[in-house]
């Protein structure tokens, strides 16, 4: 049973059916801690299969708009969505293809493509959701004409307009050597690379699209501590000169567990055990928030460009279950605290992570998958304020997490969930009500009959437009100074206070 006491120096009283409470302070914000952007949970989708999940002119995705658009209903803004990955260094722009994509499969059964071939038609998509922001990656791998680069780089900016947000030149280069490069390819050759067509892509830019330049996100590494990366490292990639002309406007790396060869180059947080568990979620991101501060000298906002839950796609009876949900909201709270300024949720047709399939493929029809339920009550913890900041309460056990949101020095919501079991509120003077909103499911491995709120944003009610499935608000008064608020197993609620 979980207790807070006054707001007035915040104390949670924390306490189980075989003990008494005991109180944990709950920190304030200090001066210095960040606030979280409204855009903070965003989205990385496949180079590949971007036009599937938005569509184009004739035939746009009003499911993908749909999901989107509850983002700004709830906060204000869009969220920014990157597209590219693995593929955008397989894919090559012909201004003369008719056809907006072809993909050319190793196998029948693959994830990916190992080549892409695209054409102008291609960036109808880019249209097709309203008012999205992107970030349009380029292919780096290839050598055989600079003119092709310059020409897909130029055809982006004219086609995209003002929703370009950023650039992103190559995918995952630290994991190059051996694959793309020669083995004895250097983080230098790296650098030198980069400087020179990252050069290339402003000028060709700069001529069809004149004005200031949007930059890059850059570097896109996956750098893991279980993984022999020869030396790379984003300290020393600055050091050797990287970005010499200052042409990047936000840091990106990608975060990924440990897991097969065959998976290493697919971006991921976690492995299964790791899911629902606060500590190694700590732990697992310790070494992003510890880059971001070696590399805050740069000015740069400290985003995780491509990210997700379980290398290799995902796997089904795993991320693709309501315990992902429960992870998501931890994970994202845990980020927010320590001035992450933004996650891309990796997105791919047929994905095991995906938060949603966007058109029927391989058997599998157009759905909301309980991942974006998660994403959708981190988005309702942060608001639309302009000055939210998120305190994380400090509890014992692994598999318990509680949060503190604040708007400007204002505590206003509490997160809590996982395996606690209820809440008790002593509410100050000013606090009469408290809404609860649950994330809920029939149990941690369900796939469907997922809420948040007492909401559905399922495929098949509203093609993923809120509905109410659960009419009871719970809206609790305060009296005497108390309010109790059950949890059930892995579930998590979402207090605001009034």
């Amino acid at each position: 049973m979980l207790s807070f006491l006054p707001w007035i120096g915040v104390v949670l009283l924390l306490g189980r059916s075989n003990g008494q409470p005991h109180p944990i302070a709950i920190p304030s914000p200090k001066a210095n801690t960040a606030v979280v952007p409204k855009d903070f949970h965003s989205f990385s989708i496949e180079f590949a299969f971007f036009p599937d999940y938005a569509g184009n002119k004739s035939h746009p995705n009003r499911f993908t708009k749909n999901l989107l658009q509850n983002f700004k209903d709830i906060t204000g803004v869009y969220p920014l969505v990157r597209v590219g990955g693995t593929s955008q260094d397989h894919s090559d722009y012909f201004p003369d293809q008719e056809e907006n994509i072809k993909l050319i499969y190793e196998h029948p059964d693959d994830d990916q493509p190992i080549q892409i071939n695209y054409g102008p038609t291609f960036f109808e998509s880019y249209h097709t959701l309203g008012p999205i922001k992107f970030l349009h990656g380029l292919n780096m791998n290839q050598n055989r004409s600079m003119e092709q680069l310059q020409d897909a780089a130029a055809e982006a900016c004219t086609a995209i307009g003002p929703q370009l947000h950023l650039f992103e030149l190559g995918n995952e280069w630290n994991f190059v050597p051996g694959e793309y490069r020669a083995g004895n390819y250097s983080m230098l050759d790296y650098a030198q690379e980069w400087n020179h067509k990252s050069s290339i892509v402003k000028a060709a830019v700069q001529n069809a699209c004149p004005g200031p330049f949007p930059g890059f996100m850059a570097p896109s590494f996956v750098l893991l501590t279980f993984v022999d990366t020869k030396g790379w490292t984003a300290e020393g990639l600055y050091h050797l000169g990287y970005d010499q002309k200052n042409l990047t406007k936000e840091l990106s790396f990608h975060k990924q567990s440990k897991t097969s060869h065959n998976c290493v180059r697919d971006t991921a947080l976690t492995q299964p055990e790791n899911l629902m568990n606060h500590t190694k979620i700590v732990e697992n991101l310790s070494y992003q928030i510890k880059r971001s501060e070696n590399l805050a000298y740069l000015g740069h906002p400290f985003t995780l460009g491509e990210m997700n839950s379980i290398a290799g796609q995902g796997r089904t009876g795993e991320t693709n279950v309501f315990g992902d949900a429960l992870w998501m909201v931890d994970f994202s709270l845990w980020a927010a605290a320590h001035n992450i300024k933004r996650l891309h949720l990796h997105q791919g047709l047929n994905y095991r992570y995906a938060s949603w399939q966007p058109i029927l493929s391989k058997g599998e029809a157009p759905a909301t998958k309980p991942p974006y339920y998660g994403q959708v009550m981190v988005a309702a913890a942060l608001g639309d304020s302009e000055h939210v900041r998120v305190m994380n309460i400090p509890l014992k056990e692994d598999t318990e997490a509680a949060y503190a949101i604040y708007d400007a020095e204002s505590p206003g919501k509490i997160v809590a969930g996982s395996s606690l079991q209820g809440v008790s509120v002593q509410g100050s003077g000013h606090h009469r009500h408290i809404r609860v909103e649950r994330l809920i499911a029939p149990g941690s491995d369900s796939t469907t009959n997922v809420t948040f709120g007492g909401v559905s944003y399922d495929y098949e009610l509203k093609h993923g437009k809120p509905v109410t499935v659960n009419h009871e608000k719970e809206v609790l008064e305060v009296r005497d100074g108390v309010v109790s608020v059950e949890i059930p197993a892995s579930s998590a609620v979402l207090l605001s206070f009034s």
